[in-house]
Formats: C-alpha cells, sequence, structure tokens
C-alpha cells in the first residue's frame, strides 16, 4: 500500500485555521482545495518543500530524534501563515506523533500552556494523538527553554546530554513488559513514577486496562485515559492479596471479554505474579502448578516462593472465593503469628477449639515442613473440619 491509498485522515484544530493531518491528506489536492489550505507543515522526510508555502522538517518519529530544536521555526512558520490569512495543514506520516507535537508548542509559545495541557487541548480534537516519549520530553523541554531552544540555550544543552538515557531507561521499560497471554494480558514489576511516562507507556503498548498491586506506602497513578483498578494491599495484613484475588481476577476477565488489553502492574513481581496465576486458575480451572508452568512458559526464571504457593493453594481450596471468615484463611491467619498459636493452645479444652486447633496446627505443620502446601491434605482437614461441625450441632440440636 502506498501513502496515496491511506484513508485521508485531518481534523481542525484551532478553529478552522490550523490542522493536523496524515500525508495522505497533504497529498489530496481536493482536501486542501475543500478546506482552504495555503500553507503545508510536514513534519516528516516522504514530502519535500515544494515552493515557499510549504516547509518540510526532515525528521524521523523516533525517540532519539531531535525535534526540539525545529520547533522555533515551525511555530514561526504557523504564525506567519495565520498572520496572511492563511491556513495551515500540519500533517506526519500518520498524524499522530510529529505534527501534533508541532502544534502542541505552538499553542504552547502562543498560549503559554503548559505541555500536557496542550497535548489535553490537541487530543480533545484529534482522539488518536500520541506524540512519543522522546517528544514529550522535548516539549517539557521547550517550555523550559522558554521556547527558544538553541546549541547556546543553558536548558536545552542540559536536555541534550541527558536524552539517550531517559530514552533508553524508557525503552527498557518497554521491553521488560512480559506478555503473559500476548494481545490480552501483560505483567510489568517496573512502572514509571512520573505520569507523563506512565501514560505514553501504556500508549505505546496499546494498552486499555490497567491493574494496579501496592501498598500504602506508595500512591494511586493518575491514569485518566485508561480503565484502571487500584487494590492497595498492607504489607502487614498476610490475607490481604488472597482476598483480593476475585477482584483481580474478575477486571482481567472483563476487560479481555470486552478485546481489551490488561496490563498487570506491580513493583513486588511475587503479587503481579500470584495474580496472573489466579487468572489462570480461574478461568482454565488448572492447579496452581499447572498455573505456574503457563507462567514458567513467559518468565523461565521466575523463582517462586513458599508465600506464592500458599495463595494459590488456599485460592484453589476456597474454591476461588476466599473470605475472611473461611476456616483455611483463619487458619493461615492465625498460624502466621505467635500470639494466634499461644491463644489456640490455651482454647484448646473443648471439642470445638480442639478441631480448630488441629485445623491451625495441620496447615501450619503443611506450611513449614514441606515447601508448599499439600492440597489433598488441605481438602481432607476441610471435610474434617466440616464433619466435626456437623456432628456437633446435630448434638446441640
Amino acid at each position: 500500500m502506498t501513502w496515496s491509498d491511506t484513508p485521508i485522515s485531518i481534523d481542525p484544530i484551532i478553529t478552522d485555521n490550523v490542522f493536523i493531518g496524515n500525508l495522505s491528506a497533504a497529498l489530496s489536492t481536493d482536501v486542501r482545495k475543500k478546506l482552504g489550505i495555503t500553507h503545508i507543515l510536514s513534519v516528516c522526510t516522504e514530502y519535500s518543500s515544494t515552493d515557499h508555502n510549504h516547509l518540510t522538517i526532515p525528521v524521523q518519529d523516533s525517540e532519539y530524534e531531535d525535534l526540539l530544536i525545529h520547533l522555533p521555526r515551525a511555530c514561526s512558520f504557523i504564525q506567519s501563515a495565520l498572520a496572511q490569512g492563511g491556513k495551515v495543514l500540519v500533517h506526519c506520516a500518520m498524524g499522530v506523533s510529529r505534527s501534533p507535537t508541532v502544534v502542541c508548542a505552538y499553542l504552547m509559545s502562543t498560549q503559554r500552556l503548559s505541555a500536557r495541557a496542550a497535548i489535553q487541548y490537541v487530543r480533545k480534537r484529534r482522539p488518536k494523538i500520541h506524540p512519543n516519549y522522546g517528544f514529550m520530553k522535548q516539549l517539557i523541554a521547550f517550555g523550559e527553554c522558554r521556547y527558544k531552544p538553541s546549541c547556546t540555550n543553558s536548558e536545552y544543552i542540559a536536555w541534550k546530554r541527558r536524552q539517550n538515557r531517559e530514552v533508553s531507561k524508557y525503552l527498557d521499560l518497554i521491553a521488560n513488559t512480559v506478555p503473559m497471554i500476548p494481545d490480552q494480558l501483560y505483567l510489568s514489576s517496573d512502572f514509571p513514577g512520573d505520569s507523563d511516562a506512565a501514560e505514553s507507556l501504556l500508549l505505546d503498548l496499546g494498552m486499555t486496562h490497567v491493574l494496579s498491586i501496592s501498598s500504602a506506602q506508595l500512591p494511586k497513578p493518575d491514569l485518566p485515559l485508561f480503565n484502571h483498578c487500584f487494590i492497595n494491599i498492607p504489607n502487614n495484613g498476610r490475607e490481604a492479596l488472597l482476598l483480593e484475588l476475585p477482584t483481580a481476577c474478575k477486571f482481567i476477565g472483563d476487560a479481555i471479554t470486552g478485546g481489551g488489553q490488561v496490563l498487570v502492574q506491580c513493583r513486588v513481581e511475587l503479587r503481579a505474579c500470584i495474580i496472573v496465576c489466579a487468572y489462570f486458575m480461574l478461568t482454565r480451572r488448572v492447579s496452581p502448578r499447572q498455573a505456574l508452568g503457563l507462567l514458567e512458559s513467559a518468565l523461565p526464571l521466575y523463582n517462586p516462593t513458599d508465600t506464592f504457593y500458599r495463595h494459590l493453594d488456599l485460592f484453589a481450596a476456597c474454591n476461588y472465593v476466599p473470605t475472611p471468615n473461611n476456616p483455611l484463611v483463619q487458619a493461615w491467619i492465625t498460624g502466621g503469628t505467635q500470639a494466634g498459636k499461644s491463644s489456640l493452645k490455651k482454647k484448646s479444652t473443648t471439642t470445638t477449639n480442639t478441631t480448630t486447633l488441629s485445623l491451625a496446627t495441620t496447615t501450619t505443620t503443611l506450611a513449614t515442613e514441606s515447601k508448599v502446601f499439600d492440597f489433598a491434605a488441605l481438602s481432607e482437614v476441610l471435610a474434617r473440619f466440616q464433619s466435626t461441625s456437623t456432628s456437633v450441632g446435630v448434638a446441640r440440636a
């Protein structure tokens, strides 16, 4: 397919005087005539200048490109065209990254908008825009340069020195985002704290949904463009993640069913892996070990811990609906602290308390003597507990 075969895409950004479009729109004499376009600003290498009303800035859509140094000339061209009563089409290949960056820079210099405010303004009029991460940082630097970047400007020099480092770090984040189910479910244990970088990352990856798992010490990311589920897991609540697994699985399932792509994001990789495996178990009806096998096909170096196995075994033992009142969950909670163990020992005089102690002791033994829970043993304990409870109920009746 040639550029002339690509569907025309063009939108008015500033009243009906400044437009953003793709290369096909720029090549179409019919479109230009219909809209009254008098000037063309090409921010690409595919369309060279044709006359004094056509300016070409030959840059590639790469995070490493220096578009910043060209922005004053581009803004001057737009301003001159409008002063003459003209109408300007600013375009690149797709009208998504390079040309929106230039129009944002023009709005910043003339309206004194911040980079983020300029992007939001343009996006309302052309929702598909997405300046690449390098260009987003350059818009910020454009403001810091007071809209006059040059080889002698100290702010431009400072940006130039850090450009490669910042871009490389960002691209590493993309490379380290692992597909669990290609085009559906992804996992990441490293996520940018900067909201601009986070937004750019998710757009680059094509995400529609984000599941963030965090502790109370970390702030909730600002992700207004995405369907976002934030689950707070206090570090002092060992059962907190287990109890949130149904919510997490539902969020992932609803997103995928609706044709979306989900990123499960947590700085603690263990937590993200537990949620992904829980989703595999629930939707594919596989055992914890089989779910681990699916995880390891994408993360071959992942090393599961006792905590990993305990969460998944309990999730299965609770029939994928763990609750605080479930005896297995209670046994795990109380069995995890010395105070809980002491309390249980003091109450071991009655039949009911003896049964509870037996359950806690058995579960604790499974956790300490074996690397993983014995699922069969757990089921047997639960059945025995339910049988005993029924007998006690009949006797009381």
